[in-house]
């Protein structure tokens, strides 16, 4: 016969005996707490929550009440420290503090060995007098010690020529009248004024796009753009020929960054295979990002990207499609509406986010970004550059708002920069002399022409190339050497900068060297020459400039 169960309750204490001291002091605090609680504003909606969570679930109150005690118990045993800029200094002496000041060398903020090496570059920068925007200009060099007046100036990114016409210029005298001469204060806040949205919408209409964002300097558009559209994780494929601009846009990004070959479509198609690819293989937690990154007209380059193929392939990889189109804008296309006209394509449908300036072929002040209105929206809350810098002055919008409103009533301008930058493609892409020494890297389109020396011609004559440049470069990036003199660099550099000497002092011609700072360059270059054109140019002038450079070229390489 089965023994008779016992109930496991039966045997267990009914309850927990408690001291009669302990439940009588909980009691007293309990008490005290209840009425100090009850006259502070508020206090009775607390006490009334903690009764009813009490007896909805009372384990949870002294769960909770173990928590508090934990805490001020691991609050109040650590030592109190001193808050603010005091927590970190160290005890010591009034002798001591003396010693350590005694004792110390500052860095000079210059390295004094490099400018010594340098300082040729300095002296070679032109310095205008008045605006500089002239097609005849005077300035000097050297600090003062070289003048020259009426100079020819090919080396301006002020293609058009229109902020010195006397429309444009009337426009900027009455908004100063009107508006002053600053915005005070970053666009979000109260540094945007009417003519800053006027001029949003008339690039928006221009350019084709639903919207448009205004910013305070065109170099930090892109930098600060890019980052607020990705993070880490996301995906970015770029050019290897992008500026620096775009670069520094890269890195900040924080995102993971590939390189194709330069305008090379098969090298691109390649890449966005192999990413499809190992993102299906991989299945990432959550869907990157994705963008091709690349310029309309190449600032180290000249030449232009292919926008039909961009597109086919950005659509069949569902990629995003990022342009730079800051020496592009105003000057591409029938009416100067950038690389989407000069193919004759809508730029909503081929571009995702286009970047342009309103300091080159515009004449102002400032930068911009194109796109639809949530693209546009999202910068005014995601875009360091658009929150927390300052707007652009009321005069600039206006007078790019003036410019704007010529370009669409008249393109000669625009076709005037055409015809002159065909004259100027055409004499040096088809002269014999020149092809055993230089070539011409940049587009027919563009009004920037870059002359840039052969490989073999660099090698014979000062021992190295392109790719062992970058080699050297990234070496010291990685070390973080950033005052490393490469000579071989610097002889080439020295080498073009007598050909601007040449044809300026015999020719009264300004050309220039394309501007590097190569410490801070992530993608292959090599120094080039580089010769503008504008629309106040005659047909004569620029033949005769051809000759110039072609007669400094000779004299040099031979």
């Amino acid at each position: 016969m089965d023994a008779p169960r016992v109930s496991i309750s039966s045997v267990l204490p009914q309850y927990v005996p408690v001291p009669v001291f302990l439940s009588t002091s909980f009691a007293y605090i309990c008490f005290f707490v209840n009425d100090v609680s009850a006259k502070i504003p508020g206090g009775a909606y607390v006490i009334s929550y903690i009764k009813k969570s009490h007896r909805d679930d009372p384990y949870r109150t002294a769960i909770e009440l173990g928590l508090l005690i934990y805490a001020l118990v691991y609050y109040f045993s650590k030592p109190q420290h001193k808050k603010g800029l005091q927590a970190s200094k160290p005890n010591l002496s009034a002798q001591e503090v003396e010693a350590m000041i005694e004792e110390w060398e500052p860095e000079p903020m210059v390295d004094d060995s490099l400018t010594e090496f340098q300082n040729w570059r300095l002296d070679k920068i032109p310095v205008m007098k008045d605006s500089g925007v002239e097609t005849r200009v005077t300035f000097t060099r050297s600090n003062g010690k070289e003048t020259f007046e009426n100079v020819l100036n090919m080396s301006t990114n002020n293609f058009l020529q229109l902020s010195k016409t006397e429309r444009v210029v009337n426009t900027a005298k009455t908004t100063i009248k009107n508006y002053g001469v600053g915005a005070c204060g970053p666009a979000g806040f109260y540094g945007n004024q009417d003519v800053h949205y006027h001029l949003e919408y008339e690039l928006a209409k221009f350019f084709g796009t639903d919207s448009a964002v205004l910013y305070g300097q065109d170099f930090c558009v892109a930098a600060s753009v890019i980052p607020a559209f990705t993070k880490r994780g996301d995906i970015l494929v770029a050019d290897n020929d992008v500026s620096l601009a775009v670069q520094n846009a890269l890195q900040l990004s924080r995102s993971t960054v590939y390189y194709y070959e330069h305008n090379n479509m098969e090298s691109l198609e390649n890449l966005l295979a192999e990413l499809t690819e190992a993102e299906k293989k991989d299945k990432p937690p959550a869907i990157p990002r994705k963008f091709i990154v690349t310029e309309a007209i190449f600032t180290n380059t000249g030449d232009i990207a292919p926008l039909p193929e961009l597109t086919k392939l950005k659509r069949k990889y569902k990629f995003r499609l990022f342009v730079d189109e800051t020496l592009s804008l105003g000057v591409l296309g029938a009416s100067g509406r950038g690389l989407p006209e000069h193919f004759n394509m809508d730029r909503a449908r081929s571009i995702d986010i286009t970047v342009g300036s309103l300091a080159n072929a515009l004449g102002s002040s400032g930068g911009f970004v194109l796109g639809d209105h949530v693209m546009s929206q999202h910068q005014h809350i995601g875009s360091n550059a658009y929150c927390f810098s300052a707007s652009l002055p009321a005069y600039t919008t206006t007078t790019a708002t003036e410019t704007l409103k010529m370009l669409a009533e008249d393109n000669s301008a625009v076709q005037k920069v055409h015809g002159l930058s065909r004259q100027l493609f055409d004499f040096f892409n088809n002269d014999k002399d020149l092809m055993a020494y230089v070539q011409v890297k940049s587009s027919v389109h563009s009004p920037i022409l870059h002359l840039e020396l052969l490989d073999d011609f660099r090698m014979d004559k000062f021992g190295y190339n392109k790719d062992q440049l970058f080699q050297i470069v990234s070496s010291l990036q990685k070390k973080c050497i950033t005052n490393k003199y490469i000579e071989p660099y610097e002889n080439e550099e020295k080498f073009l900068q007598e050909i601007v000497d040449f044809v300026l002092e015999k020719y009264n011609i300004l050309i220039t060297r394309n501007t590097i700072v190569l410490k801070s360059e992530s993608v292959p270059i090599v120094p080039s020459l580089k010769i503008s054109c504008t629309a106040n140019m005659s047909s004569s002038e620029v033949e005769q400039a051809c000759h110039a450079v072609k007669e400094a070229l000779l004299n040099y390489c031979n």
